[in-house]
């Protein structure tokens, strides 16, 4: 949610995020969806959206026991 426009008893609240995803604080966002309407009519809701990728690759690796696993993590978390 990048913007939200809501109509409160008192008048119209617009508020503009354009913040780190990561910063600290309450994030008034959630705080106003979550209200479930409590604190007024959500009017307007402008979202940020990705495009799909084409296509999503995975991949797995089997060890042969749980210790080889281990020490293949702990050397790659050494690198």
């Amino acid at each position: 949610v990048i913007h939200i426009k809501m109509v409160t008893p008192r008048g119209i609240v617009e508020k503009n995020c354009q913040v780190p995803r990561m910063s600290t604080g309450p994030d008034i966002h959630h705080f106003i969806m979550g209200s479930e309407g409590t604190l007024g009519v959500v009017t307007e809701v402008m979202i940020k959206i990705r495009p799909v990728p084409e296509y999503q690759k995975y991949g797995s690796v089997v060890f042969p026991n749980f210790e080889r696993g281990v020490a293949c993590l702990r050397e790659v978390a050494k690198q």
